[in-house]
């Protein structure tokens, strides 16, 4: 999976930007505030309909304008062309000229990773952050998941609806949770099974030194069916006025050396384990798809030590997938790398010689 060409129209301050990319290592230079993020949020819209840096449109259209254009030529078996129109009001989304009401569609099309300086969060904060990285992965290789998981949803939120609403008719409802829901969960354990190992992997390949112990928590408790956990929480249930247990409550629980992988490491060592994460996930795309997702890394350099940082480097590069990283400047020499550095200065992009 590549893309080949974009085209920018008021994105932030980036007013207007045709650009060719690399099939390989695309490094994307130039100060802070200059527009490095804004063309990896850019692609990331062109893959996923959004902003990974907000919500709101506001922030994201050029000041002064009312809309923002990008376009996109990609390549995934064939050649493909990707238009985002977004307003306040409205996203039109088009592929090859078709307009396209459902996101998970452009999500297909361009399979993209993603490491931000917030990328630690998937560590730090809540449940729904590590699902939601597991989610992902299940998306992209399992065709059968999206369906089971919008009629789960939509199950859930009618049994949370008639805790409040009817507390009298929600057994009728446990049979059906519980059912979509073992499920999702199966189809989930089995793609963590194989990141697990895919993991530890990557954890060798980038020379991560420390024991790191990585399980799933399915979100009940295990040898039970969903269904007798959910009748049998009921009560409780019907008390909170909403479903506490289910794959909505599952979890990946990372330790390091047998403690929290937050707690008892540096940023460094956090950031280097969640790039471990996203390449093993975007090598299982690989394998059981065909496809490898680009790689977006949004300021490499940043609580990474030379070492780490050129290890990193070298990793990607054999991989031989597409990937974008943005730097203040050029890394140090990394071997016999070749990187198709742009160079971005107040949101102008000027392309400039192979760097390596």
């Amino acid at each position: 999976m590549t893309i080949k060409q974009i085209k920018i129209q008021h994105l932030r301050n980036i007013t207007e930007a045709d650009i060719r990319f690399s099939a390989g290592i695309n490094l994307v230079t130039g100060k802070n505030g200059s527009g490095k993020s804004t063309l990896l949020e850019a692609i990331y819209m062109l893959g996923r309909g959004r902003s990974f840096r907000t919500s709101k449109f506001g922030p994201v259209v050029q000041h002064g304008e009312k809309s923002l254009t990008l376009f996109a030529i990609s390549s995934l078996a064939r050649e493909h062309r990707i238009g985002v129109h977004k307003s306040a009001s409205q996203t039109m989304i088009k592929i090859d000229g078709e307009g396209i009401s459902k996101l998970s569609d452009i999500a297909k099309m361009t399979p993209l990773q993603i490491l931000t300086p917030m990328s630690h969060e998937i560590l730090e904060r809540g449940p729904e952050y590590r699902r939601r990285f597991v989610e992902w992965g299940v998306f992209h290789v399992e065709p059968s998941y999206y369906p089971i998981y919008k009629k789960f949803t939509k199950a859930l939120r009618q049994r949370n609806s008639l805790l409040k609403t009817d507390p009298g008719t929600v057994s009728s409802w446990n049979q059906i949770v519980g059912g979509l829901g073992e499920e999702m969960n199966r189809l989930r354990e089995d793609y963590f099974n194989l990141l697990q190992s895919t993991f530890t992997d990557e954890l060798e390949q980038l020379n991560i030194d420390g024991t790191i112990e990585m399980t799933w928590k399915r979100g009940w408790d295990e040898g039970l069916s969903l269904a007798g956990v959910l009748k049998q929480r009921e009560p409780s249930d019907i008390k909170q006025g909403y479903t506490q247990v289910g794959p909505h409550r599952a979890d990946i629980r990372l330790l390091f050396e047998g403690r929290s992988a937050f707690t008892s490491i540096s940023r460094g060592q956090q950031k280097m384990i969640i790039s471990a994460l996203h390449l093993a996930q975007a090598a299982i795309t690989q394998k059981l798809t065909g496809i490898m997702p680009i790689l977006l890394f949004d300021d490499l350099v940043a609580e990474l030590d030379a070492e780490n940082r050129d290890r990193l480097l070298r990793r990607i590069n054999q991989i031989g997938c597409q990937a974008f990283i943005t730097a203040t400047d050029r890394p140090g020499e990394v071997g016999d790398i070749e990187m198709n550095e742009i160079r971005i200065e107040s949101g102008t992009v000027t392309p400039t010689d192979h760097v390596s």
